[in-house]
């Protein structure tokens, strides 16, 4: 984009003079500069597209970025000094975005641009983070600005689903490094239990309610203690296990599974397949994590529990596909949201074998 080009090598030039700019300035002159070259319209009152001091509880962000003026923002912007630590009010502007259901919020010095992903399930702030880009290094600088933060990109909620690929291969590249080419201690994460891997744990065979307990780390099973009855925990981490053992029956190559606090997903093992990298997975909770769930006829969802106290399995296919999944085969999906498709879970999960073999065929070009 060669306005996005032109406005960045115009910021660099006078970057000895934004070194001891106060905050205010840095707004003024690289920070609007940068959102209008992607876009964003700061002077037509009446979309709105653009709300400074935009007020979250008792504090402010600095700006607020609405695609429609009469939804919530579909980012939060905190900007620092171009020399400032960004990390700084990180927890403030991402519980804001979290708490209003903002999708994507940055913290920015002008210079160094974090973007978080307030929806992403994790035990620390920084595992929302999906990109770190610094306008010095230009050309990748130009790049992650347009994916994340280009206003269509915005808009159509394809920067939502990139940041969402960045964090899931995030998570395989973390998970990869940490799997050891002998049985040893395996680092702390919110998938793997920091325990040594036993013979039994390593090899394909049948996946049990205490296999799938066995292998999540201390963090996420007090949280699951914590917050869900045992009924609930013993029926997730059933339904993990019999998904698990049919994926093998399959023959599919996917990762094992990955447990967080709220859900369980299942990932391609082969990474230069296809960007998509979840398939499918299950939910513990009764909530739906998208802002936006409707129902099968395009009704807004504001019961969240609505249709199931059990948890609900997610598929990574667009509702035309479920439908057509639904007539051929008779597998009702209760709800939908812009990138996933929501079941209500059957007493075995074989019965909805041809949306998860679809799932898996489609993202692995199979």
């Amino acid at each position: 984009m060669a306005d996005l080009r032109n406005t960045i090598a115009h910021i660099l030039e006078h970057r000895q003079y934004l070194a001891k700019a106060n905050e205010a300035t840095i707004q003024q002159y690289v920070v609007l500069p940068i959102l209008r070259a992607l876009g964003w319209d700061d002077t037509n009152l009446a979309s709105r597209e653009v709300l400074p001091e935009y007020k979250v509880e008792s504090r402010r962000a600095d700006y607020a970025l609405h695609v429609k003026r009469d939804e919530s923002p579909a980012v939060l912007i905190e900007c620092k000094r171009w020399e400032q630590q960004i990390g700084k009010n990180e927890q403030q502007i991402c519980f804001y975005a979290y708490s209003g259901n903002i999708p994507l919020a940055i913290i920015t010095s002008g210079k160094l641009w974090r973007f978080y992903l307030s929806r992403w399930e994790a035990s620390s702030l920084s595992d929302r983070v999906f990109c770190e880009t610094d306008i010095e290094d230009r050309e990748n600088a130009i790049s992650d600005l347009e994916r994340y933060l280009l206003k269509s990109n915005v808009a159509s909620g394809e920067a939502e689903v990139d940041a969402e690929i960045a964090l899931e291969e995030k998570i395989d590249t973390d998970f990869s490094k940490s799997i050891p080419i002998r049985p040893k201690t395996i680092p702390n994460n919110d998938v793997i239990d920091p325990k040594p891997v036993s013979p039994e744990t390593t090899v394909a065979g049948e996946w049990t309610i205490e296999r799938v307990r066995n292998s999540l780390s201390e963090e996420v099973r007090r949280y699951h203690e914590a917050n869900f009855s045992e009924d609930r925990r013993s029926i997730f981490y059933r339904k993990v296990a019999e998904i698990q053992d049919l994926i093998e029956t399959e023959g599919w190559r996917l990762n094992p599974p990955k447990l967080n606090r709220d859900s369980c997903a299942f990932f391609l093992r082969d990474k230069s397949v296809t960007r998509i990298r979840r398939t499918f997975g299950i939910l513990i909770h009764t909530y739906l994590p998208s802002g936006r769930p409707v129902d099968r006829n395009g009704e807004r969802i504001s019961d969240l529990s609505i249709g199931s106290n059990l948890p609900r399995i997610f598929v990574a296919i667009t509702k035309e596909e479920a439908g057509q999944l639904e007539c051929e085969h008779g597998c009702n999906f209760f709800a939908v949201d812009r990138y996933l498709i929501y079941y209500n879970i059957p007493e075995n999960v074989s019965e909805l074998l041809p949306v998860l073999e679809f799932s898996y065929k489609k993202h692995s070009g199979n």
